[in-house]
C-alpha cells in the first residue's frame, strides 16, 4: 500500500468520525413530527370515517417530509455542514419506511389485513425505522424506537383511546428529544 492510499484512508476515517461526532440534530423536525403524529394518531379514536384518517396522512405525511427536508437543508446551511451524502442516506432510510408501508397497504387491499391491523403494522415499522436510524445515524433516536415499540403494543392490547395514548407517548418522546437536542446545541455553542 502506498503512502497516498494510507493518507486517503486516514482522511476518510477522520471525516467519518467527525461526521458522526457532529451529527446535527434539528429540534424543529422532532417538534413537527410530534404534532403530526399526535393529530394523526388521535384521529383514529375520534373520527368514525376512516377516509378522513387516510386523507390526513395523505397530506400530512408528504407535507411533513417536504418540511423536514427544508428544515434539514436550512439547518445544515446555517452551520455550514452541508453533507449531501448524509442527506441522501437519511432520505433513503425514510423512503424505505414509506415503501414498506405501501407494501403493507397491499395486505389491506387484498383482504389479508384490516385497517386497524394496518395502523398497528405502521407503528411497528416506525419503531423498526427509528431503531435502525438510531444504529446508523444518531443514537439519540433509540429511545424513540423503544417508545414506538411500546405504542405498537398499546394498539394491540388497550381498548379505548389506545391511539390517542400512543400519540401522546410518541409526541412526548419527540418533544423530549427536541429539548435535549436544543440543550446540546446551546452547550456546544
Amino acid at each position: 500500500m502506498t503512502n497516498r492510499d494510507t493518507l486517503r484512508e486516514d482522511i476518510a476515517y477522520v471525516r467519518d468520525a467527525t461526521n458522526r461526532a457532529n451529527a446535527t440534530t434539528i429540534p424543529s423536525i422532532y417538534l413537527l413530527w410530534a404534532a403530526i403524529g399526535l393529530c394523526g394518531f388521535a384521529l383514529v379514536d375520534f373520527v368514525d370515517d376512516s377516509r378522513w384518517i387516510g386523507r390526513f396522512w395523505l397530506l400530512a405525511g408528504p407535507g411533513g417530509v417536504g418540511l423536514s427536508l427544508w428544515l434539514g437543508f436550512r439547518a445544515q446551511r446555517q452551520v455550514e455542514q452541508a453533507d449531501r451524502r448524509s442527506g441522501i442516506r437519511w432520505g433513503l432510510h425514510w423512503l424505505a419506511y414509506f415503501v414498506a408501508g405501501m407494501l403493507g397497504l397491499a395486505l389491506v387491499l387484498s383482504g389479508h389485513l384490516d385497517w386497524a391491523g394496518f395502523g398497528s403494522l405502521m407503528v411497528l415499522l416506525l419503531s423498526l425505522s427509528y431503531f435502525h436510524a438510531g444504529l446508523q445515524f444518531d443514537r439519540r433516536l433509540l429511545p424513540v424506537a423503544v417508545v414506538a415499540a411500546v405504542c405498537y403494543l398499546l394498539t394491540l392490547v388497550v381498548s379505548g383511546y389506545e391511539w390517542t395514548l400512543a400519540g401522546v407517548l410518541m409526541a412526548s418522546v419527540l418533544v423530549w428529544q427536541a429539548r435535549l437536542a436544543a440543550r446540546t446545541h446551546d452547550v456546544a455553542h
